[in-house]
């Protein structure tokens, strides 16, 4: 259980209807067991008027990835990707990259809902999405789907 520290950034997983392949940034306040106890970086609540904090079970957790594997990377057609918005990230993957400064991106779980399932989103708000796992008493990440440099 050494794996997560009190002040950690880690990424909570979405797992409820409608926030599945989404990731949400927090920091860890409390550790125990099987939980975390987190404040979300970005998600306010309501009642409050303070950044929501809540006990995660420890499978909807992650720390917060990398910021990148080469800096020298450009995003194009067929990468797996991330997008920043509604205050998480959101899975999806690059089909068009011609536009100017920005991609548009591909939401496959999103096909057949009230939702999107096409975005077009800067390059500040994409990042190439990164699956972890533990090794030893720490983590490594690598890319699950990338087309190749440009």
């Amino acid at each position: 259980m050494d794996l997560y520290k009190v002040g950690m950034r880690v990424e909570v997983v979405g797992h409820s209807d409608g926030f599945w392949n989404s990731y949400y940034g927090a920091k860890v306040l409390r550790v125990d067991r099987t939980k975390l106890r987190v404040r979300y970086d970005q998600i306010v609540d309501e009642d409050y008027g303070e950044y929501t904090v809540e006990d995660v079970d420890l499978k909807h957790i992650r720390p917060y990835p990398p910021e990148s594997f080469d800096i020298n990377y450009r995003l194009t057609v067929g990468d797996d990707v991330e997008v920043y918005d509604r205050d998480g990230w959101w899975r999806g993957e690059v089909v068009f990259d011609e536009l100017d400064d920005e991609l548009m991106v591909y939401f496959s779980y999103m096909a057949g809902d009230d939702e999107e399932e096409f975005g077009t989103f800067p390059y500040d708000d994409v990042r190439i999405h990164q699956e972890v796992k533990q090794v030893g008493k720490g983590f490594e990440w690598s890319h699950v789907k990338v087309a190749g440099p440009k």
